[in-house]
């Protein structure tokens, strides 16, 4: 007898057999009328489901611990009842921010962001298996940054006697955040899959918050100027919001740093160029290998600590679809990049 198919295990399975006994539709099986074949056929049957059955078993174990494995790491990350309610409640206050007191956005903006941003910077920095503070780099941080400086700028001509922005600043920054702000970060909320809201998780709401608030404050200077100008007649100054037009008015090239600053679109561009020169300055210098598992020879580890967008990006899947399509790369070879961070 096999030991996994024991005499009970037979004996229950034979019972149930009765059940849907096929050999002789009108009698009831009696032992003597089961062939020696058809036993030995149904007791390999038996051993065989019984195997399946324990192996089943074993599998939906691993799964269930698999799952416990992950619940536990996302408490560790904040999923409870307490952050999930805050971040819930804190969307419903942003939302009502928003239409009830839209003169008042950009004040939420900053003293959520200063909160936020910084907290996210400690979890990224204490992110495994590689560092991800590089990931601040990337443009749409980079223009948050901005946002909040310049805010911080006018806060500080309130504050400090002899401060000063002038208007020719002011217009010029409005410009270029009313492009980058309503252009590309508003339309990163669309395509990019890692904007989410996951309430109860800082680190997916903070980077649904730099993406998100940016636009709606933009939206606000521009449809709720009045209110604001009322509710802060020193702070800011946004007469030159009706005087501003979206593209070159004669026609010429403005991709080209230091033309057709008057327009919107001319101010974005020069915007995005200022961070994506230095940006790819630094990648091609050395950023391009930090998160490399070896180093030049393809053997030797390389011990890396630090990741970037860029790879980050690359291993979400864009790597197979431009190896496939551009560097005519197997899918193979594409994955062993993405494991080694390895990119041609």
């Amino acid at each position: 007898m096999n030991p996994i198919c024991d005499e009970d295990t037979l004996r229950e399975s034979r019972l149930r057999f009765r059940e849907y006994f096929l050999e002789n539709e009108h009698e009831e099986p009696t032992p003597s009328k089961i062939s020696e074949s058809t036993k030995d056929k149904f007791q390999r049957a038996v051993i065989g489901a019984v195997s399946f059955q324990r192996g089943e078993a074993n599998t939906i174990r691993r799964v269930l611990e698999e799952i416990d494995t992950i619940a536990l790491k996302r408490t560790k990350e904040g999923f409870n009842e307490v952050n999930f309610t805050i971040g819930v409640l804190n969307c419903l206050f942003i939302s009502y921010v928003f239409g009830a007191y839209p003169q008042h956005l950009w004040l939420l903006y900053f003293v959520e962001g200063a909160y936020m941003i910084p907290r996210k910077f400690y979890n990224m920095w204490n992110a495994k298996p590689l560092n991800q503070a590089l990931y601040y780099l990337d443009f749409c941080w980079c223009m948050n940054f901005t946002s909040m400086l310049y805010l911080a700028l006018l806060i500080a001509t309130e504050l400090v006697d002899g401060l000063h922005i002038d208007d020719s600043t002011r217009e010029t920054f409005m410009k270029s955040e009313i492009g980058v702000n309503c252009g590309t970060l508003m339309g990163a909320n669309i395509v990019l899959p890692f904007v989410a809201c996951l309430f109860h998780d800082l680190n997916t709401m903070t980077g649904f918050f730099i993406h998100i608030m940016p636009p709606l404050v933009t939206y606000t200077f521009m449809w709720h100027s009045a209110e604001i100008k009322e509710t802060w007649p020193s702070l800011f100054d946004l007469s030159h919001l009706s005087d501003m037009h979206y593209f070159p008015t004669n026609g010429s090239i403005f991709v080209v740093p230091g033309t057709e600053l008057d327009s919107i679109v001319g101010n974005a561009i020069v915007l995005y160029l200022a961070w994506w020169m230095p940006y790819v300055i630094f990648m091609l210098l050395g950023g391009l290998d930090l998160p490399k598992k070896f180093q030049a020879d393809g053997v030797t580890p390389a011990n890396p600590k630090f990741d970037t967008v860029f790879h980050s990006t690359m291993r979400g899947g864009p790597c197979i679809t431009i190896g496939k399509i551009f560097r005519g790369r197997s899918k193979k070879d594409s994955l062993q990049q993405m494991e080694e961070n390895s990119f041609d």
